[in-house]
């Protein structure tokens, strides 16, 4: 009995195993055969691809399109895997049939639209709009097709299509808004259109996303500059420049020199001129300092320059003009010397020191000697007449004063100082009326001065 019962366990527990092997052994309907070796080849197809083995994926996928040849997806990858070992003609065949299978799958337009790109791109003729359209027509498939607005992009630059670049590249940065190359690319389509303002924005962006790059740096640094000029132009062509043209012609000098700063320390081989340029965006910036009448913001610039140039003569004559104005005369009589030996041809810096001895009333007869220098140089300049005239002034010699000042005047007449040096001198010779007169005119170039108003009160009513 025992042996009855357990052999009855037996077979029941054997019975479940018996007919699921008989399942899996049991052949699949022809149908569904067919679908698991479809399965299976595309399976190894893609492994082939990732693998980069593009000869034998093609074969593979030739072989499903035998058993299945409406599968817009098989198409598509044989385009796909004929594309990359340049079999340009499948790719053209498939990418086109995957598109009449399925209008609305986005990948084989794009493929086609690479075909398409490398035909025209080993042509003769250029024609590169039907690219364009099949690249917008895979973009209105997907809006966020990247690569479709990568190309679009490339054939901006080859066609020099700043307003597709600027298109491609802005939907670059909405997707991708962490790629700085992207906004590098935007910036140069907004710059080439024109349009400097959204240029600087997307090159801000893209050194804000990496400031090692040095290309948005350079970028930077040179539309910064270009909107600098004009402000510096309206500076310097004016007497009495606004307070808030001046700042905001340092504001964009000192981007400026920020930028190119960055770039030096980013970019590759970079010249040794290029500190030369650098030194010089540095003397613009203090003399614009020195315009405001910041000496000391003019002193901070103007030193750094020395790090890389110890012999500039700018930074030497504005350093020598800039410690004058703190009243610190042994330094700027120090600078404005070193400006003359090392740049000996130029006037302005004898001219300086020239009228900085008179101001000190020290060394007078030298004084005169070198404003005479840069008279040679220069025998029109109403700024160096007025040094001269001012030098012998303080000698004592009223009549020479009284001749050179004249003839300043004539040269420099909208010049504030060189009517109030006429009118002092003017008194001291006992012409008080046309010491008033020089004086109104002091007032009326400089309104705000206190002295002048003070010389006018006191000896108009003397006159009366």
């Amino acid at each position: 009995m025992y042996k009855i019962l357990a052999a009855m366990s037996i077979c029941v527990l054997l019975t479940p195993v018996l007919f699921a092997q008989e399942i899996i052994d049991r052949p699949l309907e022809p149908k569904r055969e067919k679908a698991k070796k479809i399965y299976r080849d595309l399976t190894w197809a893609t492994y082939l691809r990732a693998s980069r083995r593009f000869p034998e994926a093609r074969d593979v996928y030739q072989r499903v399109l035998h058993l299945h040849t409406s599968s817009a997806f098989t198409h598509a990858q044989l385009a796909n895997v004929s594309l990359a070992i340049h079999d340009i003609r499948t790719a053209d065949q498939e990418s086109r049939r995957a598109i009449e299978i399925n209008p609305k799958n986005p990948l084989p337009r794009f493929l086609l639209a690479q075909v398409m790109f490398k035909r025209t791109v080993n042509s003769r003729q250029k024609n590169w709009q039907p690219v364009i359209e099949q690249l917008r027509k895979v973009t209105q498939l997907d809006p966020d097709y990247v690569d479709a607005y990568q190309y679009l992009g490339e054939i901006a630059a080859t066609k020099e299509d700043p307003e597709l670049g600027k298109q491609a590249f802005k939907q670059l940065t909405r997707l991708m808004p962490y790629q700085p190359v992207f906004f590098l690319r935007l910036g140069n389509a907004y710059e080439d259109l024109g349009d400097s303002e959204e240029a600087i924005r997307s090159y801000e962006r893209a050194v804000k996303i990496d400031d090692t790059m040095w290309q948005g740096h350079e970028s930077l640094g040179r539309l910064y500059t270009a909107s600098y000029e004009p402000a510096e132009n309206s500076i310097y062509s004016t007497d009495n420049p606004t307070a808030e043209l001046i700042n905001s012609a340092v504001e964009k000098i000192t981007k400026a020199i920020s930028a190119y700063t960055k770039m030096r320390r980013y970019a590759p081989n970079i010249p040794r001129q290029f500190d030369k340029m650098l030194g010089i965006f540095r003397a613009r910036l203090g003399s614009l300092y020195l315009t405001a009448d910041r000496p000391k913001q003019a002193i901070e610039t103007l030193n750094k320059i020395f790090i890389e140039d110890p012999e500039h003569a700018d930074a030497n004559y504005l350093l020598g003009l800039s410690y004058q104005e703190i009243k610190d005369f042994e330094k700027a009589e120090f600078h404005l010397r070193n400006a003359i030996r090392i740049s000996p041809d130029r006037s302005e810096p004898y001219n300086a020191l020239g009228y900085l001895l008179a101001e000190l009333g020290t060394n007078l007869e030298y004084a005169v000697d070198i404003i005479q220098i840069a008279l040679k140089k220069e025998p029109e300049n109403g700024a160096y007449l007025d040094s001269l005239g001012w030098t012998y002034f303080k000698m004592g010699k009223d009549e020479l004063a009284r001749i050179e000042l004249e003839k300043a005047v004539k040269f420099e007449s909208e010049s504030w100082e060189i009517q109030d040096h006429l009118g002092d001198i003017y008194l001291k010779i006992g012409m008080k009326n046309n010491a008033i007169g020089a004086w109104q005119k002091a007032k009326t170039l400089n309104p705000e001065n206190k002295k002048i108003r003070q010389k006018i009160e006191r000896y108009y009513t003397k006159i009366k």
